[in-house]
């Protein structure tokens, strides 16, 4: 390498190092420069206003009257009239099943029946000549009787005649069991022929409530069956009122308490983004939802929810049945001084000033106390107070501040900083579009599970 290459890349790598160390001074000079001009910050003020309780909790959307059709009978599907999203009105046929061998079974149990009436007519009249031979027995006892007391005959003849009527009455009170017996085989044929009578229109099945078919689980061809014991049988379809909808929570236990029916809730589906509809509390279940296997150890730690029905409004908007949903149930209303809940900063007690660690604001021998950051004039003033009832966004405060005061919000990084005394800028804030004024373009990407 000659020596005039050699001295050029010396001359480069100390201009570079040069560039570097006059860049750190410069950095750390504007770095000193922005913390001489104070610490970025965002402010918002005091109000006074209301604050609404509520109880959150998940749940998803459900029709109020939801029927699932199922089978009466196991037999072949032969005709479906109706498609998922078809409405249908009560009374409208949804499903027909093959009813071709109950009939026939209707149709020889009718039969049976009606040989069994006519037996029991023919015994009917057959036991009215044994009831006039009866009749007639009698009379001829009687006469002989009477001619055995004045000794016109022999006692043998009187007995003739009483061993004659026995015979007679024997016969006729056999042929009133058979009578009776006939009866009630005729009664046992009507009850079949109601039974089978009754399957046969299990057969047809028609829709019990104006609705819309929400889910048809069978084809034509198909063998349904019915539900026992240890299956639950077949639901064909599924027709729902979408007129009417609810919100079906489940509110956690240690909220439970303060849910009462009557009391209003906002209402957020994931399906539609950025609205909110209204809803009433309808029932509040009295028994806690069954866990499964875990539900003692649930029980011990107070982790387990309860259901809640929540009425929804959906202001003529068509909601579909089973969409995720979130309820907020308003449960008290707080009226106060309004702060920012971001604006609340935790500190511990041995960790602040004397003066204020023993502020009376703070309540018995708290550890952890809250405080804010008033903004006075551009100087941040640490502030004891004393908490009310809180929202996700909004605090109130009952001791510490008033209307019109105003309190350092954020940043967080600022928050963080601040311990007092600190001087304060506003946060700049680059105006949608600056960049494409200044002729300049920039882009933010960011990949989710990078």
């Amino acid at each position: 390498m000659s020596k005039l290459k050699k001295y050029g890349l010396i001359a480069i790598s100390l201009a570079i190092v040069i560039a570097v160390l006059s860049g750190r001074e410069i950095f750390t000079a504007f770095i000193s420069w922005r913390a001489l001009d104070g610490l970025e910050s965002r402010s918002a003020a005091v109000r006074e206003g209301s604050l609404n309780e509520s109880v959150s909790a998940p749940g998803f959307v459900e029709p109020v009257s939801k029927v699932d059709i199922s089978a009466q009978i196991s037999a072949r599907v032969m005709a479906l009239p109706l498609r998922e999203g078809d409405v249908v009105h009560k009374g409208d046929l949804v499903v027909q099943l093959d009813d071709r061998n109950l009939k026939a079974v209707l149709a020889s149990t009718t039969a049976r029946r009606d040989g069994e009436r006519a037996r029991l007519e023919a015994e009917r009249a057959r036991i009215e000549g044994p009831k006039q031979s009866l009749e007639n027995a009698k009379r001829n006892l009687e006469r002989q009787r009477k001619l055995f007391e004045t000794g016109d005959v022999a006692r043998q003849a009187l007995e003739d005649a009483m061993v004659r009527v026995q015979e007679i009455e024997a016969a006729v009170v056999g042929s009133q069991k058979n009578i009776g017996a006939l009866e009630s085989l005729l009664a046992a044929s009507e009850a079949e022929i109601e039974r089978v009578r009754e399957e046969v229109s299990y057969a047809t099945i028609l829709a019990p409530i104006d609705g819309t078919v929400t889910r048809l689980n069978a084809e034509v061809g198909e063998l349904v069956v019915v539900g026992t014991m240890n299956n639950a049988g077949t639901v064909i379809m599924t027709i729902s009122n979408l007129e009417r909808m609810r919100v079906r929570a489940q509110v956690a236990e240690a909220d439970i308490a303060k849910v009462l029916e009557g009391q209003p809730a906002e209402i957020f589906i994931n399906a539609f983004s950025g609205r909110t509809f209204r809803g009433v509390v309808e029932e509040v279940a009295l028994q806690r939802t069954s866990s499964g296997q875990g539900s003692a150890a649930s029980a011990t730690q107070g982790s387990g929810t309860f259901k809640v029905d929540v009425s929804l409004d959906a202001e003529g908007t068509r909601i579909f049945s089973g969409l995720a949903a979130n309820v907020d149930i308003a449960i008290k209303e707080h009226r106060g001084m309004l702060v920012p809940t971001q604006a609340i900063v935790e500190r511990k007690r041995d960790d602040l000033p004397t003066a204020l660690a023993e502020s009376t604001v703070f309540q018995g021998s708290q550890r952890v106390v809250a405080i804010v950051f008033r903004d006075e004039d551009g100087v941040a003033v640490a502030t004891p107070v004393r908490l009310g009832s809180s929202s996700l966004t909004e605090t109130i405060v009952e001791v510490g501040l008033s209307t019109g005061q105003s309190v350092v919000v954020g940043p967080y990084k600022t928050l963080e900083q601040l311990k007092g005394g600190e001087k304060l800028r506003k946060e700049e804030v680059v105006p949608t579009g600056a960049g494409k004024a200044a002729g300049k373009t920039s882009s933010v990407s960011v990949k989710v599970g990078a």
